[in-house]
């Protein structure tokens, strides 16, 4: 069945959306928007972004800290946990908050240990002996040093400069000095496959930190601007399983929707991505109609500060025939 345009004749009423809404809960074993860190299949790749990975390993296995900065929705994460894949080493993530400090970056006491020894050889005799251990564990940051993880440390500038100035001699020398004396080892030297991707929003974002020069000019920073449309494309196509010419409708309207509320800078591709997956949901056991996916379309765009109707979407297409919807199940 293929629809075209906008039929806005019969709007969606709450009893629709529950119908929906039972439908997807039938097929709720058929379909699992829960994908966690396993993208690696949904990793959508175009000469675009992979010459952004090429230079990222390239960079990485130098032994070169990489940093990924940009808006939120720009990708960052994803690039990084794909180049951290491909570095064939096991990765763990951090995520930076203002509540970390540096006994998060070296590791800390957990507790203590009381093991005790009665001693009755002789029968008229009793000794007995105590022993009191300090419980140390060690950091993420140590544990991926010594044993040559890859560390993702996600949206690092959120935690205090105090905090991430411990990471100045790692970046640089790959050794990492603990003054606390319960931790036994007080140098720890990282592992020659040891590596560091970090990434970060702009400073202007709320509760974000400026990084120390000292720590920025340790490693190799990329800028990440908005990607192309048809790259937006095939990451939605990629990541909701929708085909990739219906993909490429979506991003186009959606972009259209909002250049004249949102500048192109701060677009983030989050907007597409959830719509695709609404409608990738949909169409796994109904129908998808031209009236829900313009009432799909308002919904997500209205909840980004943007006032958008879904008569103001069926104008837009009406006065663009080339970018009518087709919606196929």
């Amino acid at each position: 069945m293929i629809q075209q345009g906008l039929n806005l004749t019969k709007l969606e009423t709450p009893s629709d959306l529950q119908t929906h809404a039972d439908e997807l809960d039938q097929g709720a074993s058929l379909h699992n928007p829960w994908r966690g860190l396993n993208r690696s299949q949904q990793f959508f790749e175009n000469d675009e972004i992979s010459s952004l990975i090429n230079r990222g390993l390239f960079y990485a296995r130098a032994g070169v800290p990489i940093h990924f900065q940009g808006a939120a929705g720009r990708g960052k994460t994803s690039i990084a946990m794909e180049i951290a894949r491909r570095l064939g080493r096991r990765v763990s993530v951090m995520t930076g908050h203002d509540w970390l400090d540096t006994k998060d970056m070296f590791g800390r006491e957990v507790g203590q240990t009381e093991s005790a020894v009665v001693d009755k050889y002789i029968q008229s005799v009793r000794r007995s002996e105590t022993k009191t251990r300090l419980d140390w564990e060690d950091s993420l940051l140590v544990r991926c040093m010594r044993d040559g993880h890859t560390l993702i440390y996600d949206e690092f500038t959120r935690a205090s400069p105090e905090a991430n100035g411990i990471l100045l001699s790692v970046l640089e020398e790959g050794v990492l000095i603990c003054t606390d004396p319960v931790a036994g080892q007080q140098v720890i030297e990282a592992h020659p496959q040891f590596r560091v991707i970090l990434t970060s929003n702009p400073g202007e974002y709320a509760g974000v930190n400026a990084a120390p020069d000292a720590l920025l000019d340790r490693m190799i920073t990329f800028p990440l601007s908005a990607f192309s449309a048809d790259t937006e494309a095939g990451i939605v196509s990629a990541r909701c399983g929708l085909d990739l010419a219906f993909s490429r409708v979506l991003v186009t309207l959606v972009h259209r929707l909002l250049e004249d509320r949102q500048h192109a800078g701060d677009r983030s591709m989050r907007a597409s991505i959830l719509i695709g997956q609404i409608c990738a949901a949909r169409q796994k056991r109904a129908p998808l109609s031209d009236a829900l996916l313009s009432q799909i379309i308002a919904d997500v765009l209205n909840g980004r500060g943007v006032t958008l109707g879904t008569a103001q979407i069926a104008e837009l297409l009406a006065q663009t025939p080339s970018l009518r919807l087709e919606t196929q199940t």
